[in-house]
């Protein structure tokens, strides 16, 4: 296990109606204004919208909206918002939602504080320094947007989509009420549990050894969603699940996971899953649910341990050498990843031939980059080819 400093400044509010425990800490914060940011029908749909404004209302806090925020958010819409936080009137920012708000909310705030334009920071060309108080309502579990310090965008017209981080992003407070999520619908239900999956196994696919215990951690969680999506699948309505599901979501990104390793984790998939969703459009974590099984495929020969060790912690198989066991787990995950009708194939994805040397030639802007192992573009277009 290597040495490691952790910090977790976010307080948690976890269950039924919550909301209402914001009130205090926003008065005592001397907040007369906030900026809701949100995305559309559903933030309505879960009741969270109508919970904040009253409780906002209660407080006498105003309050204004930045609105119809999109998944795999734009800098478009942060910019918008940054320029609404320094017309004045703003002490905070709320976000209403999922990763997108989050992460939008997370890219306003840090704006509002930054003398240029706020794309200078993702592209490394400014510095991030300072960030104006997120107050967050969870309506959808998948990124651990809602206790991290990470903001992901989207830029079309430079064809990026990149993160900043930094302690100033962490939310103060994020409210967590899994029973917003009850409406959600059975797709975002489906690839956000495949995006909570896919940020743990980037920590135990990542190479490193040693950390037995947070491996064992990780296998638990694993398991823990292989059941409950299935299980809310069949019951959206089901509390419980819906609880254990934003439990998990919470931890699996929030950075308890990298705890005593080499690196925070590969992330090699999520790299190339950025350029499928930035150039295509796929939802974030449909292209996991692709990607992530055909660079498992690409690395297992060179690579088996870590792959048989995921095979024995979350598909009990024992039987054969490493290389066997690993091939019998990445297939159990493709499997896995099918029976809940989440997209295994680029073609499912409804992308053609003839796209994988563009999406290829997006994520390679990146490389090297991976733990487990360093790609190079040659890497990249092959783990394409077999995604397809």
């Amino acid at each position: 296990m290597h040495n490691f400093q952790w910090i977790s400044p976010t307080k948690v509010i976890f269950g039924k109606d919550t909301v209402k425990e914001l009130e205090a800490p926003l008065k005592a914060a001397g907040v007369k204004g906030v900026l809701l940011v949100y995305g559309g029908k559903g933030t309505f749909k879960s009741g969270a919208y109508e919970q904040v404004t009253d409780m906002l209302k209660r407080a006498g806090i105003a309050f204004s909206d930045l609105n119809d925020v999109k998944p795999n958010p734009l800098i478009s819409k942060v910019r918008e918002g940054v320029a609404r936080v320094k017309a004045g009137g703003i002490d905070a920012i709320m976000p209403i939602g999922g990763g997108s708000a989050f992460d939008t909310a997370k890219a306003v705030a840090a704006g509002a504080c930054y003398s240029g334009d706020i794309w200078d920071i993702y592209a490394g060309k400014g510095k991030l320094q300072d960030a104006m108080p997120i107050y967050g309502v969870l309506t959808a579990s998948a990124s651990s947007s809602e206790v991290n310090g990470i903001s992901v965008v989207s830029n079309p017209e430079t064809q990026d989509k990149i993160s900043m981080s930094g302690l100033c992003l962490y939310p103060k407070i994020s409210v967590i009420d899994p029973s917003f999520q009850i409406t959600l619908p059975e797709k975002q239900t489906v690839y956000g549990g495949v995006d909570i999956i896919a940020h743990i196994l980037e920590r135990v696919l990542d190479g490193d050894t040693g950390n037995d215990l947070l491996d064992e951690q990780s296998y638990a969680l694993i398991r823990s969603m292989m059941g409950v999506i299935p299980e809310l699948i069949e019951n959206p309505k089901d509390y419980d699940a819906r609880a254990d599901y934003a439990m998990a979501g919470m931890m699996a990104h929030s950075g308890f996971l990298s705890l005593g390793r080499k690196t925070r984790g590969d992330f090699s998939s999520h790299k190339l899953g950025h350029s499928i969703s930035l150039l295509y459009g796929a939802a974030h974590g449909a292209s996991l649910s692709v990607v992530m099984p055909a660079w498992a495929r690409y690395l297992y020969v060179e690579n088996p341990d870590p792959f048989a060790r995921l095979g024995e912690g979350v598909f009990d198989i024992y039987d054969g050498e490493d290389e066997d066991r690993a091939l019998e787990a990445i297939e159990s995950l493709e499997d896995f990843f099918k029976e809940i009708n989440a997209p295994t194939t680029l073609r499912e994805l409804g992308l053609k031939e003839e796209d994988i040397q563009k999406l290829a030639d997006n994520a390679s802007k990146l490389v090297p980059f991976g733990s487990l192992k360093a790609l190079n573009a040659d890497d990249v277009l092959e783990i394409y080819k077999l995604a397809y």
